[in-house]
């Protein structure tokens, strides 16, 4: 996944928010809250590309292995499990971990994904961007997953385009 991320994130935080009848207030917060989850995982590319030296593909480090990542999450819930939170503290961490794993999910399409680890070591992908191409972005925008991504950013603008159709409907309807 090149650019998929991102909209997919956008697409699931606004669900989730929606679903939740989260305020105006907070949805902005919350909203960045799903954005950087939705890349989270891909912060092991600055150490695939430095003190890795790029000897193991980068979806073979902790942030993209689901186990870890579930482990992660069930840990970060006992702490508003103790402290008995309402309702508003278990939002973040949904979204948060709703986009890693939709992260992961995505990554799936192009690259393979350890959804066996510390089991297997074997990669689940629907499919390799072979390297064919100079320069290297070409590999991943002439590839099939490529329209995928171009469907999220899609689905983003159109969300965006009804939500700004319906608010100045709302907006000339209460004049």
């Amino acid at each position: 996944m090149f650019i998929g991320h991102l909209p997919a994130g956008y697409l699931a935080t606004t669900l989730l928010l929606d679903r939740a009848a989260v305020p105006a207030p907070a949805r902005r917060r919350l909203l960045v809250v799903g954005l950087i989850a939705s890349v989270l995982p891909d912060l092991d590319l600055l150490w695939f590309y430095t003190l890795g030296q790029r000897r193991q593909v980068h979806h073979a480090y902790l942030p993209h292995l689901p186990l870890a990542c579930a482990v992660f999450f069930a840990t970060a819930a006992l702490l508003p499990w103790i402290a008995r939170a309402r309702r508003e503290a278990w939002i973040p961490w949904t979204i948060a971990a709703v986009n890693v794993f939709l992260h992961l999910l995505l990554d799936t399409t192009a690259g393979g994904i350890r959804w066996l680890w510390p089991f297997s070591d074997a990669e689940f992908a629907l499919g390799h961007v072979p390297a064919r191409h100079d320069p290297w972005v070409l590999n991943f925008v002439l590839h099939w997953t490529f329209a995928l991504e171009i469907l999220l950013v899609a689905a983003v603008l159109a969300l965006l385009w009804r939500r700004r159709r319906d608010s100045a409907a709302l907006q000339g309807g209460s004049a």
